[in-house]
């Protein structure tokens, strides 16, 4: 794909990082007009083509899921597209469609979700990824971006050209040698989820990061701490900043003065209040994705709206990175505590970058932590939690180390 097609998309994302609040309203407007003949092609949402966004049902990921067929606009069956999802995890040429992105992607939850794409929307999507994540002059050079991800995918590869080359590293590669690989393609950007940047970031500390290590880092896919951050900043000089993204779409960028943004201008974002909590999870209307519109899906994600202004004059609300699922709040009668909570709670006695995952159920929490940790840290961290956080039951230290979750790390968890 020529790459004058996400040059477009940067400069008109880059047009809407100036618009008011008032401003990106009425582009909201203008793009919810122009989704209707979608929305009428595609057979999960026809009967409600032409109405107000609020007259659409709210639904839930898992609703997609049972009929593939019945949420996209152009008349292709579940049973191809889960064929064509499945030939792009192996790179085979059979089941594939032509022009046509169709990939898994893995949900904080584990369930494996379907996502498609034309060529435009790919460019679309590069193209807004790039005006929201980097200044001006960067865009104006050649990009070397390093994507982790779990399996490669046509939304990356087929995009580019000039001044943008993508390479994939797998999730699955040993630490070393994506490190060593990395090396070779020298990136200028790299995007990875937080406990690979942490891996890396450990090896990081021993080589030349100031010859070979990226200019810009983003984390995504799961939750990063605050002290996570910091200690990445520290170890490679190079301060992460947070990606939203979903297999829904790209919900959320963090600018250059490091508040995370909504992505206003191409989304309509509702904010539900998530009981006992300051917080809320989003329902997510993306208004820019023709081929499987996605309207009024209600994520499972845990956020919390700063209610503040930022320097960099994007009107798309600033909310804190997400923090995790509100599946995974602990919950005791009236008391519900978040998982950034526990993150920030546990990683200010273990530090970082130690391994840890803590288990609330309704009779008591149990907390794993890396053997490697100081027995005194670990039982300090489980008083901890228990002191600050206010927990009602008892708070055990398990002789199990944390359990490896591939490819998304999880630990916060709520088996109520």
């Amino acid at each position: 794909m020529r790459s004058s097609a996400t040059i477009a998309s940067i400069m008109r994302t880059r047009r809407a990082l100036r618009m008011s609040a008032d401003g990106l309203a009425r582009l909201r407007e203008r793009q919810w007009a122009a989704l209707q003949p979608a929305l009428q092609k595609t057979p999960a949402l026809a009967a409600w083509a032409g109405r107000a966004p609020d007259a659409f049902p709210v639904v839930i990921p898992a609703d997609m899921r049972r009929d593939y067929g019945a949420w996209n606009s152009l008349g292709l069956d579940h049973d191809r597209l889960c064929g064509a999802a499945d030939a792009a995890e192996t790179g085979s040429a059979e089941g594939a469609i032509e022009g046509l992105g169709v990939g898994w992607s893995t949900g904080t939850s584990g369930s494996r979700g379907l996502f498609i794409a034309n060529a435009a929307e790919r460019a679309d999507y590069i193209g807004q990824s790039l005006a929201r994540l980097l200044p001006l002059g960067a865009m104006l050079r050649p990009q070397r971006i390093a994507l982790h991800l779990r399996a490669n995918s046509n939304l990356y590869s087929d995009v580019g050209g000039r001044f943008f080359s993508f390479a994939h590293f797998p999730l699955s590669l040993p630490t070393s040698e994506t490190r060593d690989k990395l090396a070779e393609f020298a990136p200028t950007i790299l995007i990875a989820p937080p406990h690979h940047l942490l891996a890396l970031a450990d090896l990081w500390q021993r080589s030349d990061v100031e010859r070979t290590g990226p200019r810009h880092i983003f984390f995504g896919s799961e939750p990063m701490s605050a002290a996570e951050i910091e200690w990445v900043n520290e170890a490679v000089g190079v301060r992460p900043r947070s990606i939203y993204q979903a297999t829904e779409g790209f919900l959320g960028a963090a600018c250059l003065e490091g508040a995370l943004h909504l992505n206003e201008h191409s989304l309509a974002v509702e904010l539900e209040p998530v009981d006992g909590t300051k917080g809320y999870r989003p329902v997510i209307t993306d208004l820019r994705h023709y081929s499987q519109p996605v309207v009024r899906v209600r994520l499972d994600d845990y956020i919390e709206p700063t209610g503040e202004t930022c320097r960099c004059g994007y009107a798309g609300r600033v909310v804190r990175p997400v923090a995790g699922r509100v599946g995974d709040i602990w919950r005791w009668g009236t008391l519900a505590v978040t998982p950034d909570a526990v993150a920030n709670c546990v990683d200010s006695v273990v530090g970082v970058p130690a391994a840890w995952q803590a288990i609330g159920t309704a009779r008591g929490v149990e907390l794993r932590v890396d053997p490697k940790c100081p027995a005194g840290r670990a039982s300090d961290a489980a008083g901890l939690l228990q002191d600050r956080l206010g927990i009602p039951v008892p708070v055990t230290l398990s002789p199990e180390p944390p359990a490896v979750s591939f490819p998304k790390r999880r630990r916060v968890m709520w088996h109520g």
